[in-house]
Parts: C-alpha cells; structure tokens; sequence
C-alpha cells in the first residue's frame, strides 16, 4: 500500500459496519490512525480494531450514542485524546430512525431523523474544525444520502429532508473553512449492499437496482475508496462539493 495517510489522526463515526467499517478499514491501511466510532455494536467495533492491529495498522473503538447529547459532547475530544489530534471526519454515522409514512410523520419522528443526520454530524463537525483550525487544517467529509436527489421513498421523506440539510451544512462549512485550510465535502451513495437492506422486500430491491444506469448495487468498499481520496492528497483542491457516488442516478 502506499501508505498516504501516513500519520493522519480520523474519526469515522457509525463504524461498526457497512460504508464506516470499510471506510475505518481502508484508511487504516493507508496509514492512519482511526477511531472506531459505535453506537451500540461494541463487539463489531473491538472486532474490527483487532482486525486493524493485527494488519499492522493503528485504530481504537469509542462508543457514543449520537442521540444522546452529553454522549455526542464529548466524541471529538475522546477521539483527539485517544489519538493525539484530530486530522480528519468522517460523519458516516445515519440512518432512516423509523420508517413513516408522510401523512404518519410526528414531531418527534421529524425530529430524531434531523437529531441523528443533520445536527449530530453538524456538532461534530463544529468541533472537529475547531480543533483542525488550531493545528493547520484538517478534512471533514459527510455521507449524504441519494435521497436527496430523489425526495427519499414514501416512508423517508424526514430522512432525505435531514441529509438535504446536512449538504447544506457541507457548503456552509466550506466556505468558513477554507481560509484555515479545514477543507469539507460530501458523498451522496446510491444503493449500496450494506445489511440496512437485509430486511427489505427481494423483490422491492430487485426493481429498485433495475433503475441503476450500472444496473447493481455499489459496495462500501466503493465509497470508502472516495472517502480515502478526499482525504488523501488527492483533495488537496476541492471543498464544498457533494459528489454521488451511485452508478449513474
């Protein structure tokens, strides 16, 4: 490997599995320090981390309920203590919190989607460039959804509304952090083969990949490999931009 993380101290929060375990993973194997970032899945978190070290790579696990505000308070400062700074974010980290339909949405339904994908990435955020700012520069990227370009489904309109904010917060934070060199991003994924989808209707997907121009689903692999470029040295000259990563949609 090439090693060009060399260094780099990341959070990648939701870490535990799907695009964070590949994305931890990855990173790891080009060099850099990571935090296993879990919300409930401590034993995938240790797991992975072991996996990691017995690769010849460095990463520790940090639980933190994101819902939960003195638990999300205090991630980035366990994170830059357990590493020793803060190079890198990665806001993997959401989910659909529950599926409703529109005409089903309650207040408090609306607002854990935008609690858990729209301000808990922000905070973080805030203190990761805080911290990034003080020491050089750093990079952040957060992880939309396509969502976003389609109004979510039926029962996710809260979800897609809460990362359509979370691309705006992306923009606005770009624009803050390029005089300090805290340069930010956003992935939207298409339909990636993560176990979210395990529980779906077989037969739902297969109509849903058959929109695909590429005609399948992506890997975590695939978004963790332009997680990885964004914040290697091929992102040297790009903030503010939200890129799909999602077989042609």
């Amino acid at each position: 490997m090439s090693k060009s993380l060399a260094g780099k101290k990341i959070l990648v929060t939701g870490a535990s599995s799907g695009i964070g375990e590949a994305t931890a993973r990855l990173l790891a194997s080009e060099g850099a320090a990571v935090v296993v970032h879990y919300g409930q899945r401590r034993d995938a978190a240790e797991k992975l981390v072991a996996e990691i070290a017995g690769a010849g790579g460095v990463a520790v696990a940090i639980g933190a309920d994101l819902l939960e505000l003195d638990q999300r308070s205090t991630l980035v400062a366990r994170s830059i203590e357990a590493l020793g700074g803060l190079d890198g974010l990665v806001n993997n980290a959401g989910r659909i919190v529950k599926p409703t339909p529109v005409l089903e949405l309650t207040l408090e339904g609306w607002r854990d989607a935008f609690a858990l994908n729209a301000e808990a990435p922000f905070f973080l955020a805030q203190q990761a460039f805080a911290h990034m700012q003080a020491h050089g520069g750093g990079r952040i990227i957060n992880i939309s959804s396509i969502g976003v370009k389609f109004g979510g489904s039926p029962t996710s309109l809260h979800y897609s509304s809460a990362k359509q904010a979370l691309e705006g917060v992306t923009t606005g934070l770009a624009k803050a952090g390029a005089p300090v060199n805290v340069l930010v991003n956003a992935i939207r994924p298409g339909v990636i083969d993560t176990p979210i989808h395990s529980h779906q209707d077989p037969e739902n997907m297969k109509r849903r990949v058959a929109m695909i121009p590429l005609k399948r689903f992506g890997t975590s692999e695939e978004i963790a490999r332009m997680i990885a470029f964004l914040i290697g040295p091929g992102g040297d000259f790009i903030t503010g931009q939200i890129f799909a990563v999602s077989g042609g949609e």
